[in-house]
């Protein structure tokens, strides 16, 4: 839905069907006091407002809009000099107001409706088809978050970062796997997501080799691809081709995803484990635990759910559990990661379990590859200078 404002008939009419070859259904007045009522009745995507309006001016109106919390987009299209479209487009956003985009009459009938394509296309839905698209003209891209090990003395360096996808839209920005995994998976685009983000994976560790950095790589693996008989045998190549040493990755597969147990996954696992990539059971603690996984299934590592370690500080319960938990892996053999560090009280408290690595915010949000040198060198200083731990990496 757009809204159209101007007390200028041909404007507005010009305006709407602009909005419409957009995508948009457009409603249109002369009167700027009909805003409220439209407003209210039909929850408009976009407003395009002239700040020169006979009944009530744009700022006003545009105190009307942020006092209603309203989440349109806007536009500012008015004859009024450029200093003063700055400033009422300055009291929109500092109002908490979405101002899209500032337009001087007279406008360029092409400008307007490109504005107004790049907003439909941030509001509409993402779809199966945007994302082989994205995939096709390479606007995915792969964060890393550093994972860090614990020494004996119970200080911690980076051992390895675990690799996450995202999506660099040209309109709505950086969107994180939450905003079109699920869909991509639920449309049979699990395969070219994970075989993206391993290759990509498996480049940077030789660029990171060559930088003389030394980090393992780990990537979460959908349960789709479980039931890919050829998926090791691709892995295995990906991995000869860069020559990288397959003990260097690991695959994070859910327990949620294991719960069917089937011939074919304990085939992939098996041959995976043979072939010594590393596999880790993750989330672990969710809700859905079968213990009889970790050693019916080739597991070597224990990823414990933020859930539990987030609270081990606060909750005696969520304490206990995770100490047991680390304790019950260590006894079968595994190693754990605690996910979901988002403190330095957290780390110590698993140091004292004895976890061996740890994942979360307080070590390091996901970044750009060229980041984690930095965040190594930050670790490897604070193990120089033990004075400095309690602080996290510098943004």
């Amino acid at each position: 839905m757009l809204l159209a404002f101007d007390d200028d008939r041909e404007i507005v009419d010009t305006i709407c069907a602009l909005g419409e070859r957009a995508g948009f259904r457009a409603v249109s007045s002369t009167s700027a006091s009909r805003l409220r009522e439209l407003v209210a009745s039909s929850q408009p995507d976009v407003i395009v407002l002239d700040l020169q309006m006979p009944d009530e001016d744009g700022v006003s109106a545009l105190r009307h809009l942020a006092d209603a919390q309203c989440a349109a987009k806007i536009f500012l299209i008015t004859g009024m000099d450029e200093r003063t479209i700055a400033s009422a487009e300055q009291y929109g956003l500092r109002r908490g107001l979405a101002v899209f985009a500032t337009l001087q009459k007279p406008f360029d009938p092409d400008e307007l409706l490109a504005r107004f394509e790049k907003a439909h296309a941030a509001i509409r839905a993402l779809t199966p088809a945007d994302l082989e698209q994205a995939i096709e003209t390479g606007e995915l891209v792969v964060h890393y978050q550093p994972i860090i090990r614990r020494f004996a003395d119970n200080t911690w360096d980076v051992a390895a970062v675990e690799a996450l996808l995202r999506w660099n839209h040209p309109v709505r920005g950086l969107l994180t796997p939450e905003s079109f995994v699920s869909m991509g998976e639920a449309h049979g685009l699990s395969r070219a997501m994970t075989d993206f983000v391993l290759q990509r994976g498996i480049e940077q560790l030789k660029g990171w080799e060559a930088q003389r950095l030394r980090v393992g790589l780990r990537v979460n693996i959908a349960a789709t691809l479980i039931s890919d008989i050829a998926f090791p045998d691709r892995l295995e190549r990906m991995l000869v081709e860069r020559s990288v040493d397959p003990e260097a990755l690991a695959l994070e597969i859910t327990e949620t995803a294991m719960l069917e147990q089937t011939p074919d996954a304990f085939d992939i696992l098996t041959r995976l484990r043979i072939k010594n990539i590393g596999l880790a059971i993750d989330d672990f603690g969710i809700g859905y635990s079968s213990l009889t996984q970790l050693f019916r299934m080739p597991f070597n590592e224990m990823k414990i759910d933020r859930s539990l370690v987030g609270r081990i500080v606060e909750s005696k319960e969520a304490s206990i559990m995770v100490d047991a938990l680390i304790s019950l892996a260590h006894k079968l053999n595994l190693t754990v990661c605690a996910e979901g560090v988002e403190n330095r009280a957290t780390l110590d408290a698993l140091a004292g379990f004895g976890a061996d690595f740890a994942q979360g915010y307080f070590i390091s949000t996901p970044v750009p590859p060229v980041e984690i040198p930095r965040i190594i060198a930050h670790w490897d200083e604070q193990q120089r200078h033990p004075k400095a731990r309690s602080s996290r990496p510098p943004r």
